[in-house]
């Protein structure tokens, strides 16, 4: 599975878990997400793959954030909402996201 395929597969699980808490009555497509919720899980997704550190690690620590304004604050609200919960609900993927974010990376802020 290719990096890019594990983010979607994590983005995808974290949009789920907040979407089924915050927007009960949304029509939802295959993967339980309402159209708000893909549009800023695929949002996201297209920034990760243009990103120019090879999105080597995690958006929060770098020094560019390629999403800004109302994309990032969604994308925010959602991971702030819904990563808490991913530990009992998805450990392994929570487990791959804290070990890229131990990892050193080229984008790492430095202050």
């Amino acid at each position: 599975m290719t990096n890019a395929e594990k983010d979607r597969q994590t983005l995808e699980a974290i949009g789920f878990i907040y979407c089924r808490a915050h927007h009960l009555d949304e029509p939802k497509d295959a993967q339980g997400l309402c159209p708000s919720c893909r549009e800023a899980i695929e949002g996201t997704l297209l920034k990760t793959l243009q990103c120019p550190y090879n999105h080597a690690g995690n958006c929060q620590d770098c020094t560019i954030h390629c999403q800004r304004g109302e994309s990032q604050a969604r994308i925010k609200t959602i991971m702030a909402y819904a990563a808490p919960r991913m530990l009992l609900r998805h450990p392994v993927m929570t487990a791959r996201y804290l070990g890229k974010k131990l990892r050193p990376s080229p984008s790492k802020k430095t202050t």
